[in-house]
């Protein structure tokens, strides 16, 4: 029955005009051009972080790939007040997304974890039908009413960067440890004091984390529409031997830009050896 609702959407969803998929791609020459550039450098482009939310599914998870090339995955943020709050919800998505789809071959699947004590609330059987699990640095520590701090949001302040620095060094040291495939959005800061990069982010706390994450055989994402990281801590990464992976960390069901994607492999000269792969 899953199959065959599947086969379903898919076919239903071809026969939609372009400007009704905005899932897709959009097939413009300078996208194809990108695209044959890779594909002349062996690389096989797959994006990990691809979210179900916001009108995203599985159905048109399959169709971006088959239309485009790049292979998909489908994953879900894992955690409390998060959408996979508990084992029953994250074994229902587990079966909802891992069976393979009509005539092709199942996408990866994986889960963002949010909370740092993830590896205790996750039963170990469900663990290990995960493909693969990401996280980012983008919370840390708690707010004033006990809740988990959400770095992005615009209200945080940090009345000494340079302090708070060293304990989010840290935060990312702690993460990397922690039995991840992906890391995230690497770099992040705040937007409070993201005009500090060059200033925060040294050199030798890069490559402490660079360090940290090629020792644990932990991916570094380019993410689509991120300015993070930025290419020093790319070239260095290049360069003491990290292994990369693409996402575009979607809201909703609308192909992101992936030019970040392109410039960062032509930076890099990037190979297929440089890519992180499950």
């Amino acid at each position: 029955m899953r199959h065959a609702t599947l086969l379903l959407a898919c076919l239903s969803t071809v026969l939609l005009r372009a400007e009704d998929q905005p899932f897709l791609y959009p097939q413009a020459d300078a996208f194809k051009q990108q695209l044959a550039k890779t594909r002349l450098k062996g690389l096989t482009l797959t994006d990990y972080h691809i979210h179900i939310r916001g009108g995203m599914t599985l159905e048109k998870a399959v169709l971006r790939q088959d239309r485009s090339g790049i292979r998909s995955t489908v994953l879900e943020n894992f955690g409390r007040e998060w959408p996979l709050a508990d084992n029953a919800k994250l074994k229902a998505f587990i079966d909802a997304h891992a069976a393979p789809p009509p005539n092709g071959q199942r996408l990866p699947v994986g889960i963002q974890v949010n909370d740092r004590d993830w590896l205790t609330q996750i039963d170990p059987g469900l663990r290990q039908r995960l493909d693969f699990i990401l996280a980012d640095t983008m919370i840390m520590g708690l707010t004033a009413e006990g809740k988990p701090r959400r770095l992005w949001l615009p209200d945080v302040t940090i009345d000494d960067p340079e302090a708070w620095m060293l304990d989010y060094l840290a935060h990312n040291l702690r993460i990397l440890d922690e039995p991840i495939s992906i890391l995230a959005n690497p770099t992040y800061l705040p937007p409070c004091i993201a005009d500090r990069y060059e200033q925060l982010w040294t050199e030798e706390r890069m490559r402490q984390v660079i360090a940290k994450a090629v020792s644990k055989g932990v991916a570094l994402e380019i993410q689509a529409g991120s300015d993070f990281p930025k290419p020093a801590f790319l070239k260095l990464a290049k360069g003491m031997g990290a292994k990369f992976s693409f996402g575009t960390n979607n809201f909703d069901d609308k192909a992101k830009d992936l030019s970040r994607w392109f410039a960062a492999i032509e930076l890099l000269d990037m190979q297929p050896a440089d890519l992180w792969e499950r």
